[in-house]
């Protein structure tokens, strides 16, 4: 009997385990402006990753903190007027509206 609840409990954790692991992967070309506007602490953390996408596009290791608020004021206001594009998309087009 002991064996058959380990092996449950086993078969449990393995699948929970592949569920999880499932669960945390996320495709960052398909995280929407609506998404990060919810402000879950799920979208904030999706926004860091983000910044420190583009930083590392760039080769900038500096966190300039003014110029992160002040970024993500701009990116927040983009996907408040077309909250259904991906954030990815908001931020390359203001990107190429610098240049």
């Amino acid at each position: 009997m002991n064996q058959v609840k380990l092996l449950i409990v086993t078969a449990v954790l393995v699948l929970g385990g592949v569920t999880a692991s499932q669960a945390e992967t996320i495709d960052m070309s398909k995280f929407t402006c609506e998404q990060l506007l919810q402000g879950t602490a799920d979208s904030i953390e999706y926004a860091i990753w983000l910044s420190g996408y583009y930083n590392g596009l760039r080769k900038n290791a500096k966190l300039d903190m003014d110029r992160l608020k002040h970024n993500a004021e701009i990116v927040v206001g983009e996907c408040k007027s077309n909250p259904k594009k991906t954030v990815m998309q908001t931020v390359n087009t203001l990107q190429s509206q610098k240049k």
